[in-house]
């Protein structure tokens, strides 16, 4: 009888998120080039846990505080996925930087908005910490609309919508459904009343303000 030793690879249960666990402490976001930009410029101990499918999650701390920083991708979907995931590793406070739609001239390029509907002692933290700095900050009601782009925005123009995202929706009804503590801070990267949009250098390390409300809030929470 002839006895095969295997040598057993490591097996995942997760698909997205390639690591044992996660601190409790997430700042996740659509694009990995937000992720590096965040974490070369504002966290310490900084190490890579994962690259996979184009997407990246790192380590750090910040203040003191151990976090972790994951990318997603874009829309709902990629959200839910990696939040799932996220949770299931450990994350209980997670904050969402994403990008919004303006459909009014009375919000503008790179405002910091907070869409209403997250976790309530988070959202007043960031709001604190906002007026501390400071950094404009408004609490409004948003509407996610999960389409390429600004493929239908006109119909939300018409019933009323001064603001479209792509993820806050999904993020704060998962993270409630779970127990978890969420937040979505977006800052506006096109208007559609003034035909204007940043650069896509800027979407991905210029959106500043919102990355450092979000770590000053989870280094800040007790």
């Amino acid at each position: 009888m002839i006895l095969l030793h295997v040598k057993r690879e490591r097996v995942y249960l997760n698909r997205f998120i390639i690591t044992d666990s996660l601190p409790e402490r997430v700042i996740m976001t659509d694009d990995p080039a937000r992720v590096r930009a965040i974490a070369s410029h504002y966290v310490d101990r900084v190490e890579t846990m994962y690259e996979h499918r184009g997407m990246i999650g790192c380590s750090g701390e910040y203040q003191g505080v151990a976090l972790a920083m994951i990318s997603c991708g874009f829309g709902e979907s990629a959200a839910i996925l990696y939040l799932e995931e996220a949770v299931s590793l450990g994350a209980r406070e997670l904050i969402y930087l994403g990008e919004g739609i303006s459909l009014t001239r009375e919000i503008n390029l790179m405002d910091v908005v907070i869409p209403k509907g997250g976790s309530q002692i988070l959202e007043k933290l960031i709001v604190t910490i906002a007026d501390s700095i400071p950094i404009p900050v408004k609490i409004v009601e948003t509407i996610t609309y999960d389409r390429f782009w600004c493929s239908g925005v006109n119909v939300q123009e018409e019933r009323g919508w001064d603001i479209t995202d792509f993820a806050a929706g999904a993020v704060q009804a998962v993270s409630s459904a779970r127990g978890v503590s969420a937040a979505v801070i977006l800052t506006i990267s096109e208007n559609t009343v003034t035909d204007e949009r940043v650069s896509e250098e800027t979407r991905q390390v210029g959106f500043n303000e919102a990355s450092v409300l979000a770590l000053r809030t989870l280094s800040d929470l007790s």
